[in-house]
């Protein structure tokens, strides 16, 4: 049994020793032509064209305060070397890692992706085929976390345009010219799903520049260099934001309201209502702007919440001035009531007229009657502050009256106009009302 076993090791260490002498020529004689990592020139005195595609798995992890979002995608590359041209038949693969270390690969990076790394699960992620003519063709899954500035001006009603640039790092574009692929250099996964987005198109462009490069402390060079951009097109759904902020702050706006309707005399009530709702108003505006940047100009859910607390402010003015009215109708009553107590006779009617009169007795606080004539026995100078105390109390009357439909007709008209300007080149889709 154990000189069986060591018969075993001495087999496999053999099998290891014959791998080890094993050279990349003995393999597939494609593999001798692997010795520099020079660029290859297909054509002498042009540039190599690198084509360049690539397929987008996934995209997630959208971060709007740290402005930027994740990417997986497939990368693809082609191009062209004479001297990886072979007698075979068929495309030739390389899989194994360490045979794509030796040879030259485009310089191809991704300028505004904070950032990426290649997968290595279960192996290193990648194929490459190389025809009879030399044509390789070179895949690779990548991982980007990418920077994409937001322009917030029409927050949550926005449309955003997410870049993606692929430069290249060292070679200028008469050395190296990164172009994009004829046929559907971009694509994506349908079934990509975001809970904030809706992708609405991938476009592709060039963004050729002059760049300076071979830098010294002293000296550089100016070169112009071939750029690839990827544009995705993204439209934000509004329906989290219908339900989480523009529904319930309409609705405590609509709760201010309460206060018309409630009695003129109910100081506390009224003003305890009014700021509740202002601090309940300050407190969800501040939730939302959380998690938002600090940018330097407003939103437009700034000027929805900002005119929601105009209208809440407005109440507490409303009251403010009905406030005074009523002040000055009990100032006016208690005036012709003592008048009255220092003339003599009937003071305890009166005073219950005047008290009808000013909303201050057990009647309906919304009737403006006033009594059908004044005492007989009340002298004039009664009479003319029982007329003004009544004018105030109908005056504080009329204002909670006309306040009671002209402020939910003004928040009505600005809703009208708010959302035909930020909708009027944005149509509303079905799906974008997605919660």
């Amino acid at each position: 049994m154990r000189k069986f076993e060591s018969d075993r090791l001495r087999a496999l260490f053999l099998f290891v020793c014959s791998l080890t002498t094993l050279t990349l020529a003995d393999l597939h004689p494609i593999y001798k032509m692997i010795e520099t990592k020079s660029i290859p020139t297909p054509y002498p005195g042009k540039p190599l064209d690198v084509h360049v595609g690539f397929y987008v798995e996934s995209l997630g992890n959208f971060q709007s305060t740290e402005m930027t979002f994740d990417m997986d995608l497939y990368m693809y590359m082609s191009w062209e070397d004479p001297v990886m041209a072979h007698n075979g038949t068929d495309y030739v693969l390389i899989n194994d890692k360490e045979v794509l270390t030796r040879m030259w690969l485009p310089d191809l990076y991704f300028a505004n992706a904070r950032t990426a790394y290649f997968h290595e699960v279960t192996v290193h992620n990648f194929n490459m085929f190389i025809n009879p003519k030399g044509v390789i063709a070179y895949g690779t899954r990548v991982t980007l976390n990418v920077a994409c500035t937001l322009d917030l001006k029409d927050y949550p009603l926005d449309s955003q345009q997410c870049f993606i640039k692929i430069i290249s790092y060292a070679h200028v574009k008469d050395e190296m010219n990164a172009t994009w692929f004829n046929d559907g250099p971009i694509r994506f996964n349908p079934e990509i799903g975001l809970p904030e987005y809706h992708i609405t198109g991938l476009e592709h462009t060039t963004c050729n520049g002059v760049f300076h490069y071979t830098i010294t402390h002293n000296s550089s060079r100016i070169g112009d260099f071939s750029c690839l951009m990827g544009i995705i097109k993204l439209d934000r759904a509004i329906g989290y934001h219908l339900v989480q902020s523009y529904i319930p702050t309409g609705l405590i706006v609509a709760i201010s309201w309460v206060s018309f309707w409630i009695d003129r005399r109910a100081v506390p009530a009224r003003v305890s209502l009014s700021f509740t709702t202002l601090l309940t108003l300050s407190t969800q505006g501040n939730g939302i702007r959380y998690g938002l940047p600090p940018v330097s100009y407003a939103k437009a859910i700034d000027y929805f919440y900002g005119v929601c607390m105009l209208f809440i402010f407005g109440v507490l003015l409303e009251f403010a001035l009905v406030n005074s009215y009523m002040r000055r109708a009990n100032k006016y009553n208690y005036m012709a009531e003592k008048m009255q107590q220092t003339s003599g006779g009937g003071g305890g009617s009166t005073r219950s007229r005047h008290n009808d009169a000013c909303g201050n007795g057990s009647t309906d606080f919304d009737s403006d009657s006033s009594p059908q004539k004044p005492l007989n026995h009340m002298n004039r100078n009664a009479a003319h502050l029982i007329y003004k105390s009544m004018k105030y109390s109908r005056k504080a009357l009329a204002v909670d009256q006309i306040s009671r439909f002209a402020f939910p007709a003004i928040f009505a008209f600005f809703n009208v106009i708010y959302w035909m300007y930020y909708l009027k080149e944005r149509p509303v889709k079905a799906e974008d009302i997605k919660v």
